[in-house]
Order: C-alpha cells, then sequence, then structure tokens
C-alpha cells in the first residue's frame, strides 16, 4: 500500500490528498475530468469501491450524463492503468485488481443509473469481441453497453476463441463484427481471425471495425488488422455505422 500511495502521490494525482476521506472532484469541478479520472484510478488501486460507487452515483445526480460517466471518466482511468503497467509501476495483480474494479463500476453506472435505450434499432446487431488472448477487455465491454444502449442486437464475447466466433457469424446474421485491440504486435494474428470470419460469415457484406488502445495510438493498424473501419471516437459509432451497412445487408437473408 505504501507502494501504491508513492505511485499515486508521484504519477498520478499530485493535487489530490490520498485519505480514506477524499473523493472525486465533481461538485465545484465538473469540467476537470483529468482530475476526476484520477481519483478513480487512485480509488481503484486502493479498494475503495464503495466509495467510487457513491461519488458517481453523485455526479450523476448532478447532472453529468451516463456517456461522459462512461467514456470521460470510467475510459481514461482504463488507460491510465495500462499505463502504470506497461512502465511497471504497479505490478500486473494490481492492475488486474484495479482494473476490475472499474469494470464493476462500468457495470454500475450501465445497468443501475443508465437509462433505457434511447432508440429501438433491433434489425442491426454485432458480434464484439478483445484481441486473441487479451488480458484486459474493459474497452469493449464498454463498447457493448454502447451499442446496446443504441439499440444493436449485441453479443459480446469476452475471450475470442477463433472456432467460437466463425460457429457463430456462420449461425447468425450480423451486420458488423467489432475487435478491439490493445497490443499493436497482435494485428496480424486480428487480420486472420477477422479473415476467417468474412468467409465464415453468413452476411457476405459483413463490416469489421476496430478500436482499442492500439488502434487509436496508430490508426493505420486498421489495415493491417484488415478492418473496414476504426472506431476512435466510441459514442459515434453506433450511429456512423449506419452508413457502411448496405439496404440488403441490413434486411438480412431471412427478410423480403
Amino acid at each position: 500500500m505504501l507502494r501504491i500511495r508513492r505511485i499515486l502521490e508521484r504519477r498520478i494525482m499530485p493535487s489530490l490528498i490520498l485519505d480514506p476521506s477524499g473523493v472525486i472532484p465533481s461538485r465545484s469541478a465538473l469540467s476537470d475530468r483529468e482530475g476526476q479520472s484520477d481519483a478513480l484510478v487512485a480509488m481503484a488501486l486502493q479498494g475503495r469501491e464503495e466509495q467510487a460507487r457513491s461519488e458517481l452515483k453523485d455526479m450523476f445526480d448532478a447532472g453529468m450524463p451516463v456517456e461522459d460517466l462512461k467514456i470521460g471518466l470510467l475510459a481514461p482511468a482504463a488507460r491510465k492503468l495500462g499505463v502504470l503497467w506497461e512502465s511497471d509501476s504497479v505490478s500486473f495483480v494490481d492492475v488486474t485488481i484495479a482494473t476490475g474494479t472499474l469494470q464493476r463500476l462500468m457495470h454500475f453506472v450501465a445497468l443501475e443509473l443508465d437509462a433505457p435505450p434511447l432508440i429501438t434499432d433491433s434489425a442491426r446487431s454485432i458480434l464484439l469481441f478483445p484481441e486473441p488472448g487479451a488480458e484486459h477487455t474493459f474497452g469493449a465491454a464498454m463498447a457493448a453497453r454502447l451499442f446496446e444502449r443504441a439499440g444493436w442486437r449485441v453479443d459480446y464475447v469476452a475471450s475470442a476463441d477463433e472456432v467460437d466466433l466463425a460457429r457463430r457469424v456462420a449461425a447468425q446474421h450480423y451486420h458488423v463484427i467489432g475487435l478491439s485491440l490493445n497490443i499493436r504486435e497482435k494485428a496480424e494474428a486480428c487480420r486472420a481471425l477477422v479473415e476467417r470470419l468474412r468467409k465464415a460469415s453468413r452476411n457476405p457484406e459483413i463490416v469489421a471495425i476496430g478500436g482499442g488502445a492500439a488502434i487509436v495510438k496508430d490508426p493505420l493498424l486498421v489495415e493491417k488488422a484488415g478492418l473496414d473501419a476504426v472506431a476512435t471516437t466510441i459514442a459515434r459509432v453506433p450511429a456512423d455505422l449506419r452508413r457502411h451497412i448496405t439496404p440488403a445487408a441490413e434486411r438480412g437473408p431471412d427478410d423480403g
């Protein structure tokens, strides 16, 4: 705990007092997203999940939209944890436990604070999955919830088993497959997986999109991974994808 405290003090949030009563700066600094996400990192590493839930609810009750809670706070907090792990500032165990806490906070926001879907668009469907062998799936899980909120039929697979994914696209008509790529060295393996899914797909015009930390850092990986489009701003993706789905693909094989 002393080591984590020093990391937090020196690397994450030098201006935040790290004591059990420390809160996310919400009421007087709603625009301070950097400080708010830093505070979430601190709470996740220090095991203060209940306090984080309370603070998120307070921000929601004060008028912060659910999408801002997820995309503006929880997603940056997860990225900060990833940076700490990549720089060997915290152990794999520490960051895994903290990321699990952020996952639960995301589900709390999505299931307990979120409103019902804004629209009904169940005619569109997506199969979402992280890169094969992914250790952290926060981004893919959050993307799944955003598509659900937009009214899509979503199948989210936390473990990308190639055989299972191929079976799914062969059995069901998906309009889109979505890949979360966080390790650039896995782009070639992802390309082979995407090609297999295209061949197996019941929908010959299936669209393949990609997101994740590696693609955000280097959008050119979208071509290396064999994808059609990159999702750099996930909040707009469900609506933007409409223009990539042709009328024939949208109807599906069983429609007239």
